[in-house]
């Protein structure tokens, strides 16, 4: 049990890396038929493309964000409250889809929620592009009087010179936390359980609920990842730990470039042994898992697979309608997420969001056929909805933010769990760790163990357990 615990702790401080390092190369098992009933009803659905004409909001999704922000309703005027807003966009990596959800939520509080007791609200933004821009961004809010909490997007770059910068003058609240100095920030909050959750739930879920839900013997693993440090750490100080230590007793891994395509994916899947294990764990981005698809297609491989969200987004389904594949996701694929999905409706958070950011995007020109609203999209949002719940409740100094957030239990909006900032004494600006999966069943994307059937992973509480 100690062994567990500690390979996991070591694990998870070395996960933050994984992040970093891209960006320099460009409580009970559930049985089957549980899963299966808690699904029923969870069919997938796609939003309906808005017009510029029809650009509003369901009456029922402003109620529900006028009762979580605690705001007045209607449209916000005068002078406005100024938030700052810190993002990685422009080069590569790049996450432009956290900025649409940051707009939306900007664009449905001033226009539908009242603001803040009826101001609207603004974003003081800054761009991140390399790692120098962290400090210039954090001295643009240090300038900016009128800014008294800065949220961040995601970033790969830069997150240590901004936090660093910012600490003990104005708090952070960090929509995705992907990187160890998010993790270790003594002055920034996390109200979703980023990388350190859903990397090791995956794993905790491959090894100790997959082989009851899905009726298998779960012994040997094989796993595709990017050959960058990035690619390298999260295999073998994350991932192969917690699947051994959980009693998987074969994990093979496998490194490709970050440039591969379905051919060196193939040999890669057919090296890492994938043909004869028991599950397959791509550990890719949404790129190289549209290049996993291919080639298990070809190859013909039927293995369990199980991945994380980065390659549920808007590019892999786009892929599949191309190919003439029924379903938005790989049918039989499971998904590791933050506990609730853009493809299943019953969260009124996130049916909110799809509801408000199809909107925006309709009124803003953006093509809503095409645009990428998943992926950061929806956790930045939230981050915002949140803020926006505090200002209500009276923050307005950085000591405020700082205080609502430390007495914050949830719910996060689109999180599942309970938030406990603080409370983590090895990462200490994590408020939340539960996660959810959820598995592509033909045509429609269905709950397994999530928020929706109130059976969330706690990896934290699995490995100690």
């Amino acid at each position: 049990m100690k062994r567990r615990t500690s390979s996991f702790v070591a694990a998870l401080a070395v996960i933050g890396l994984v992040a970093a390092s891209c960006s320099e190369d460009s409580t009970s098992t559930d049985s089957s038929s549980e899963a299966t009933e808690a699904s029923e009803g969870s069919d997938s659905t796609e939003p309906t493309a808005a017009s510029s004409e029809d650009a509003e909001v369901a009456e029922e999704s402003i109620a529900h964000g006028v009762e979580y922000t605690g705001g007045a309703g209607g449209e916000a005027s005068g002078d406005p409250i100024v938030i700052g807003y810190v993002n990685q966009e422009g080069g590569t990596p790049a996450f432009p889809e956290a900025t649409i959800g940051a707009d939306a939520a900007v664009w449905f509080a001033n226009k539908y929620l009242g603001g803040v007791g009826g101001r609207p609200i603004e974003l003081a933004k800054c761009t991140v592009t390399k790692e120098e821009d962290g400090q210039k961004c954090a001295q643009e809010m240090l300038a900016n009087d009128a800014v008294q909490l800065v949220v961040v997007g995601a970033m790969f770059n830069g997150n240590q010179p901004l936090l660093d910068g910012l600490s003990g003058k104005k708090p952070v609240y960090i929509s995705n936390p992907v990187t160890t100095p998010e993790f270790l920030a003594t002055d920034a909050f996390a109200f979703t359980p980023g990388s350190p959750g859903v990397v090791a739930g995956l794993a905790v879920f491959a090894a100790k609920y997959l082989p009851e839900i899905a009726g298998i013997t779960v012994d040997k693993v094989a796993v595709v990842y990017n050959d960058n440090p990035a690619g390298q750490i999260a295999f073998s100080a994350l991932t192969k730990p917690v699947l051994e230590g959980l009693g998987v007793t074969s994990v093979t891994g496998v490194a490709v470039a970050d440039t591969a395509g379905p051919q060196e994916m193939a040999t890669a899947i057919q090296s890492a042994g994938a043909q004869d294990a028991d599950v397959f764990y791509p550990l890719v981005t949404v790129q190289g898992c549209i290049g996993v698809y291919d080639a298990l297609k070809t190859l013909e491989i039927k293995t369990q697979v199980v991945t994380t969200g980065l390659c549920f987004g808007i590019p892999m389904q786009q892929h599949l309608k191309e190919v003439g594949e029924a379903g938005n996701l790989p049918d039989g694929w499971y998904f590791g997420g933050y506990g609730y999905s853009y493809e299943i409706p019953g969260s009124p958070d996130l049916d909110s969001y799809k509801d408000a950011v199809f909107a925006y995007a309709a009124e803003t020109g953006l093509d809503t056929a095409t645009f990428e609203y998943t992926g950061f999209g929806g956790p930045t949002f939230g981050t915002l909805m949140t803020v926006l719940q505090f200002l209500n409740g009276g923050a307005t100094a950085s000591d405020d933010f700082r205080t609502a957030a430390k007495a914050f239990t949830g719910p996060g909006w689109g999180v599942v769990g309970p938030q406990k900032c603080g409370a983590n004494p090895t990462f200490p600006s994590l408020c939340g760790f539960q996660i959810g999966i959820q598995q592509q069943q033909g045509t429609d994307y269905v709950s397994i163990l999530d928020g929706y059937n109130g059976k969330p992973i706690d990896p934290q509480a699995d490995l100690a357990g």
